[in-house]
């Protein structure tokens, strides 16, 4: 697997927080977000503009509970109401690693990602990001791929 350091450009994207999501919660909390974020595009007539992600935000140490924000990239802003907003991921330095497997597996990479971070002095921002760059209904679990984004300081 292949961890570098890059400069994250920001996408504007259309997005749902969910708050205090733990493990046992998290799948259902992804399923119902992106369910709620495929149905407003269609509403507004819109197509995501890339992968779909995760932000992670306000864990506890340890990570049992999260903020989830869910999102969809877009092209252009447009309005939006309740529990929708339109936002920008991160921009800046971050430490990159892409995942194949099954979502089940994520937590290896996440440890091999950190230990990156501590044997070359990073700090993270504390906030991460998952993109998922296929889709698991047409893909296979050992070939899906998900991009894990740490924003540095």
């Amino acid at each position: 697997m292949d961890i570098k350091i890059v400069d994250q450009q920001a996408r504007l994207a259309l997005a749902v927080k969910k708050p205090g999501v733990t493990m046992q919660t998290m799948m259902q909390a992804i399923d119902e977000s992106y369910g709620k974020l495929g149905k407003k595009l269609a509403e507004m007539g819109k197509q995501p503009a890339g992968a779909p992600y995760i932000c992670y935000t306000n864990m506890t140490p340890d990570y049992s509970t999260f903020d989830m924000e869910a999102g969809f990239p877009i092209t252009e802003e447009f309005p939006v109401e309740g529990e929708f907003y339109i936002t920008k991921t991160y921009a800046g330095r971050s430490v990159e690693a892409m995942h194949k497997g099954p979502y089940d597996t994520l937590e290896a990479t996440y440890g091999k990602v950190m230990k990156y971070l501590a044997e070359n002095g990073l700090e993270s921002t504390g906030t991460y990001y998952d993109f998922y760059l296929n889709d698991p209904d047409s893909t296979a679990p050992e070939e899906l791929l998900t991009k894990i984004v740490f924003p540095i300081k």
